[in-house]
């Protein structure tokens, strides 16, 4: 699931920021960013109950992580920046990132119909809600162009049916029953973007199926969790809960405490993840880096550098997961992905920065606006 309102904060920050902003930041990096993190948690005016920011940019010297505020609404345990949380719809970049994984391998071709790796119960279940599947491809799904009606939030009634029963454990295959009986299709694969966590839960489906292990183990093994160190990072309720770990920062639909709710609400491949700021910063390094990939290649076919039919040349918003945005002032690209629970984390390629911030409730944007002008000013500053 997915707040988009956090891609707009994004966006407004990355259009809006102007190159001397951050002149008054004569402190280090650490200091600079500790900064930002005090004055939005201390202030009385604030609405931040709590975050947790990590920076991490070895071009510009920077490695922070830290948190200030309070880990749920009941503001009685301090939130640290090590506490995992439910990262809800940024599982669909490492999903994406393991069909590449996949697609790099031979195993499959990205515009392969969906209908070739899938269930024949799915299958059926599509078409008797008026889709094609043969004619939706795993590409279309990858770029929210299949078509096919959200189950999560194409509408209020996921969310309504899920709060009457927070305990009840939730199948892929109900969830993709229930995107046909409460929407219709969008538009024919491939001509229309529609944000669909049904084509990521059958996305995830996919990686079980070609990999031939569960989802947990795939997105491990595929995305070396364990050799890269994120040991805070695991599917919930799907593989054991590493050793050790803080409890998980709360999280609020509104201001009903969600915390408890059975995570099948999210699981199957448009969510699932648990992680922290740290680990989300670490993955996106090793992604940008040469160090999830085999081939070089692949990360330019994830970001539509390489392979990309349009003739055009003008290369869309929504890549292979991730969305690219490119400020209008800055001329930076930045690639990101926002969460439902107020999560977001993005890259900076000019700069090899990656940024993971956490909200406790909801999304304020100060501490990510603040952060983004802060790293593009110190970029600015260094190739002057």
């Amino acid at each position: 699931m997915m707040k988009k309102i956090w891609i707009y904060f994004a966006i407004s920050s990355l259009l809006s920021c102007s190159s001397g902003k951050n002149r008054i930041y004569k402190e280090d990096s650490n200091a600079a960013l500790q900064h930002i993190l005090d004055k939005n948690c201390s202030h009385k005016e604030t609405t931040v109950i709590g975050v947790s920011l990590t920076v991490i940019s070895p071009e510009l010297n920077i490695d922070f992580s830290n948190s200030c505020g309070f880990d749920s609404l009941e503001k009685t345990s301090l939130v640290k920046v090590e506490q995992p949380f439910r990262i809800a719809s940024l599982t669909k970049v490492f999903v994406a990132s393991a069909i590449l994984r996949l697609y790099e391998n031979g195993l499959l071709s990205l515009d392969d119909s969906i209908s070739a790796y899938i269930s024949q119960e799915h299958i059926t279940i599509l078409r008797d809600g008026g889709y094609d599947p043969d004619k939706i491809t795993i590409r279309h799904c990858l770029s929210h162009r299949s078509g096919l009606y959200d189950y999560a939030v194409g509408g209020p009634e996921y969310i309504e049916v899920a709060s009457k029963d927070p305990s009840k454990r939730w199948t892929r295959t109900e969830q993709v029953q229930f995107a046909m009986e409460y929407g219709k299709p969008h538009a024919t694969p491939g001509v229309e973007e529609h944000y669909s966590d049904t084509g990521y839960v059958l996305l995830g489906e996919i990686i079980e199926n070609v990999n031939q292990l569960g989802l947990a183990k795939s997105l491990r093994q595929l995305l070396k969790f364990d050799k890269l160190g994120m040991s805070a990072t695991y599917l919930e309720s799907l593989e054991k809960r590493p050793d050790g770990l803080l409890p998980k920062v709360k999280r609020y639909m509104g201001e009903i405490d969600a915390s408890d709710w059975d995570n099948s609400i999210d699981l199957y491949g448009g969510g699932g993840l648990v992680s922290n700021t740290h680990d989300l910063t670490v993955f996106l390094q090793a992604l940008f880096n040469g160090k999830v990939f085999e081939k070089d290649t692949t990360l330019d076919v994830m970001l539509l550098k390489m392979g990309y039919g349009d003739r055009s040349g003008v290369l869309p918003a929504q890549r292979l997961g991730f969305t690219s945005i490119i400020g209008k002032k800055s001329g930076v690209e930045v690639y990101l992905h926002s969460g439902f629970w107020g999560t977001v984390f993005m890259h900076i390629p000019a700069y090899n920065c990656s940024i993971a911030l956490n909200n406790t409730y909801d999304g304020n944007s100060d501490v990510l606006q603040q952060t983004i002008d802060y790293v593009l000013a110190k970029g600015k500053n260094k190739k002057s």
